[in-house]
C-alpha cells in the first residue's frame, strides 16, 4: 500500500497482456507527451491486480527492429483489497481537459440575487443555512465596470478573456476574489448570490479599465524553477504574495482564498493581506477590517481559518517574515468574534507558511526549508528570486496554545515526496501522540511554465504544471520526537475537509474533490469519501466535462442529532464545461456514491473556487425577500458615487474603521 503512494514503483512487473482497460484518448496522450523511458508492463486480473492502466503500449523502431517499451509509471484504480471496499472504484473518466480550462472565466455580469429551484432531486427540509464559498473569479483585470453615476469611469471597457493579454493575470491564484453565497431556508428552494469583493486593488482596477498591480509576474513567469516546482503549483501555489510588506503595489490583497462565518459576520480571507468584511446577504464589500482594533493597517494575516468546536473559538494567524527569524502570532476568537488570546512564537529564519491545523492543546504549522538570496530579498523582493527551496526536510512546529514560545519542532522524515506544502485536514491527540491528515504534493514530474490563459487545456499541460496530490496521516510520537507517515488514498485529492463538528478530534471521515483517472494525475473532477478507520472509500464521479469543487459537510437540522460523523450532506459547486454554466449540488453524506440528491442550477458560469464554509447558525436561513431586499440595497448604494467604499473608511479620531465598531461596542449597541 505505502509503495502504491508513489509515482513511480521500484518493481519490474512482467506479466502477459490480457487487457487494455485505458479509454484510447489517455493512451495517445501519454504516449505522445512521454518524458521518461519505459521499462515495465504491469498485467490487469480482474480483481485481483493492485496496479493497472498505465502500462500502455508503444512501438518504437530502433536499430531497424521492432520493440516495444512500457511506461515505467503505475497507478492503480483498484489500490488495495481494503479500498475496493468503496463503490464505484474501478470507474476512469477521461476528463474533458478544454472543459475544464473553460472554468477559469471572468464573471462580467455578477448575480445580485436568484431565487432557485432544483432542476432535478429535491433539497431536503432539514438542510438548513447557508454556503458561502470565495475563489479567483477575475482574470481579465479590470473587467466589470463601476456604476454609471461614479465619477471616474474607465477609458477601457471590460476585456474578453485572452483579448487583451496585457490585463491577463498570469496565475489563476492572482485573479480578484469572488464570493459566492447559496441559502437554504427548507421552503424547497435555494437563493443564490454572487459578487466580487471590492477591495482596494479590485476597485482601482476597476476604474482604470487595466491592470495596475504586476508584483507577481516575475515570480510567475518562473513556472517549474519557482519554489522547487511547487512555488507556482495548481490551483494553489505555494508562493501566494510578493515579499514587500505592509501596504503597496507589490502586493495585491485579491481576498480569493477563504470565506469565514463567525458571529454573525462574514470575511474574506487571503494570505498576506487584511481581511474583508461583507454584508452575508447582499455580499456586498464593507471595507478590510482590523478585526476590532486586533490588527495594524499593515499587518499580514491567515489565509486559514480553524475553528475549536470544544472552546467555541476562531482561530487565525499572522506571521511576519524575515530573513533571520519570523513572528508568528496565533489569534483565538471567541463566539462574540472578541479576542480570546493572541500567542507570540519565534520560528527560525524565513517561515513560508500557509497552512495549519489544532488539536485540543496544540497549533501545528509546518515549515520547508528556505533560504533567503541575498540582495534579490534586500531589494527586488520577489519570491522566485529572493527565496530558494531547499530539497531539506520540513520542519513540523507543534505550538502550545496560550503559552508564548513554547513549542516542539520535530524534524519531518524525507521520502521521495516532499513535505513543503502540506495541506492539513484535521489533526487530534492520541496517547502521547498527535495525529493529523494532510493532502502531499508530489513535485516531481512538474517541469513546465505555463503564463497564459487558460493554462491547462490538456492533460500534459497539467500534469506538468500541477504537482499531484495525494492524502496521508501522520502520527507524531511527542515523547520520541518521531514522525511517521502513511497513505491513506493515491487517488488525486483536493481540498480535504471533515464534518467540522470533530475539528481539532479524532475523525473517522474525510471528504475531497478526486480526479478521475485512478491514480493519474488529474484535475479535481468528483467527490470522494474517505473512511479511515474502516480503510474503504466511497466515490461519485460527475460528466467527464464537468468538475467538483471543494466538498463542504452541512450538518442536518434536527432538535435531536443522531451524534453520527456522517449524519449530514456534502455541498459542492460543479462546473459545466460543456454549457459554461455552474450548478450546486447536495449530496448525501451517507452515500456519495448515489450522487447528487438534488442540482441546483446558478444560471451563471463561476470559475473553479477555493475553500468555503457553512454556517447552521439560526440566523443564518434569511428568506429570499430578505437576500432580495439587502442585494437592491447593495447594488443602490453602490450606485450613488465610486466614494462609497472611501466613506467607509478609517475613523482617524479614535483610529477605528466604521465596520470595526460593532466588534469594539456590539454588546452596547
Amino acid at each position: 500500500k505505502h509503495a502504491s503512494c508513489n509515482s513511480f514503483n521500484t518493481h519490474v512487473h512482467i506479466a502477459i497482456i490480457l487487457s487494455l482497460p485505458l479509454p484510447l484518448e489517455i493512451v495517445k496522450d501519454r504516449f505522445n507527451n512521454m518524458r521518461f523511458h519505459p521499462i515495465s508492463l504491469v498485467l490487469t486480473v480482474s480483481g485481483v491486480s493492485a496496479f493497472t492502466h498505465n502500462a500502455c503500449l508503444k512501438s518504437l523502431s530502433r536499430d531497424g527492429s521492432s520493440a516495444q517499451y512500457f511506461s515505467q509509471k503505475v497507478f492503480s484504480v483498484e489500490e488495495d483489497n481494503a479500498e475496493k471496499k468503496g463503490t464505484d472504484a474501478t470507474k476512469v473518466i477521461v476528463p474533458d481537459m478544454k472543459a475544464y480550462a473553460a472554468g477559469y472565466c471572468t464573471v462580467f455580469t455578477e448575480l445580485p440575487y436568484e431565487n432557485t429551484s432544483p432542476s432535478s432531486g429535491q433539497i431536503p427540509s432539514d438542510l438548513i443555512g447557508s454556503y458561502f464559498r470565495c475563489g479567483p473569479a477575475m482574470f481579465s483585470a479590470g473587467s466589470i465596470v463601476p456604476p454609471k453615476k461614479s465619477i471616474v469611469q474607465p477609458k477601457q471597457p471590460p476585456s474578453p478573456d485572452g483579448a487583451d493579454k496585457d490585463r491577463m493575470v498570469k496565475h489563476p491564484f492572482d485573479a480578484d476574489g469572488g464570493v459566492l453565497g447559496v441559502t437554504f431556508s427548507g421552503d424547497g428552494n435555494a437563493t443564490a448570490r454572487f459578487r466580487y469583493v471590492r477591495t482596494a486593488a479590485m476597485t482601482n482596477e476597476r476604474k482604470k479599465g487595466k491592470k495596475l498591480y504586476r508584483g507577481m509576474e516575475t515570480t510567475r513567469m518562473e513556472g517549474a524553477r519557482a519554489g522547487n516546482g511547487q512555488g507556482n503549483d495548481f490551483p494553489v501555489p505555494m508562493f501566494k504574495h510578493h515579499l514587500q510588506p505592509g501596504l503597496n503595489k507589490n502586493r495585491k490583497n485579491t481576498s480569493n482564498t477563504r470565506t469565514v462565518y463567525w458571529s454573525k459576520k462574514l470575511i474574506t480571507l487571503w494570505e498576506g493581506g487584511l481581511p474583508y468584511k461583507l454584508d452575508a446577504l447582499g455580499l456586498s464589500t464593507e471595507g478590510r477590517s482590523q478585526l476590532g482594533g486586533v490588527l495594524n493597517e499593515s499587518d499580514a494575516f491567515s489565509g486559514k481559518a480553524v475553528f475549536d468546536p470544544k472552546k467555541d473559538r476562531m482561530l487565525f494567524y499572522s506571521n511576519k517574515q524575515d530573513g533571520g527569524s519570523s513572528e508568528l502570532t496565533v489569534y483565538e476568537f471567541n463566539s462574540k468574534f472578541r479576542i480570546a488570546g493572541a500567542t507570540e512564537y519565534k520560528l527560525p529564519g524565513f517561515a513560508l507558511l500557509s497552512d495549519f491545523a489544532i488539536t485540543e492543546k496544540y497549533a501545528l504549522f509546518v515549515q520547508p526549508a528556505v533560504s533567503t538570496s541575498g540582495m534579490s530579498f534586500m531589494l527586488s523582493k520577489d519570491p522566485a528570486k529572493a527565496l530558494k527551496v531547499e530539497n531539506g526536510p520540513s520542519l513540523l512546529h507543534i505550538l502550545k496554545r496560550g503559552e508564548k514560545d513554547s513549542k516542539k519542532t520535530i524534524t519531518i522524515p524525507q521520502d521521495e515526496i516532499s513535505d513543503d506544502d502540506l495541506h492539513f485536514v484535521n489533526a487530534f491527540e492520541d496517547d502521547g501522540h498527535v495525529v493529523f491528515d494532510a493532502i502531499r504534493s508530489d513535485n516531481r514530474m512538474v517541469s513546465k511554465t505555463i503564463t497564459e490563459w487558460p493554462w491547462a487545456q490538456t492533460l500534459d499541460d497539467y500534469t506538468t504544471t500541477a504537482t499531484k496530490k495525494s492524502l496521508w496521516r501522520y502520527k507524531v510520537n511527542l515523547t520520541a520526537g518521531s514522525i511517521s507517515k502513511e497513505c491513506i488514498t493515491n487517488i488525486p485529492t483536493y481540498f480535504g475537509t471533515i464534518n467540522p463538528a470533530v475539528s481539532g478530534q479524532k475523525h473517522q471521515y474525510v471528504y475531497a474533490s478526486v480526479g478521475a483517472i485512478g491514480n493519474e494525475n488529474a484535475p479535481p473532477q468528483g467527490i470522494g469519501k474517505f473512511d479511515i478507520d474502516g480503510n474503504a472509500k466511497d466515490m461519485w464521479y460527475p460528466s467527464e466535462y464537468e468538475f467538483c469543487g471543494e466538498p463542504m459537510f452541512a450538518p442536518k437540522k434536527s432538535d435531536v442529532p443522531s451524534g453520527k460523523e456522517d449524519d449530514g450532506y456534502i455541498i459542492t459547486v460543479l462546473f459545466n464545461g460543456k454549457d459554461k454554466k455552474s450548478e450546486v449540488l447536495v449530496l448525501d453524506a451517507t452515500n456519495i456514491a448515489a450522487g447528487p440528491i438534488a442540482r441546483i442550477p446558478l444560471g451563471i458560469a463561476i470559475p473553479h473556487g477555493l475553500y468555503g464554509c457553512f454556517s447552521a447558525s439560526d440566523e443564518c436561513n434569511w428568506a429570499a425577500e430578505e437576500i432580495e431586499r439587502r442585494a437592491k440595497l447593495a447594488d443602490k448604494m453602490e450606485s450613488r458615487g465610486n466614494m462609497w467604499n472611501e466613506v467607509k473608511s478609517d475613523f482617524s479620531g479614535l483610529g477605528l474603521r466604521l465596520d470595526d465598531f460593532e466588534e469594539y461596542f456590539g454588546d452596547i449597541l
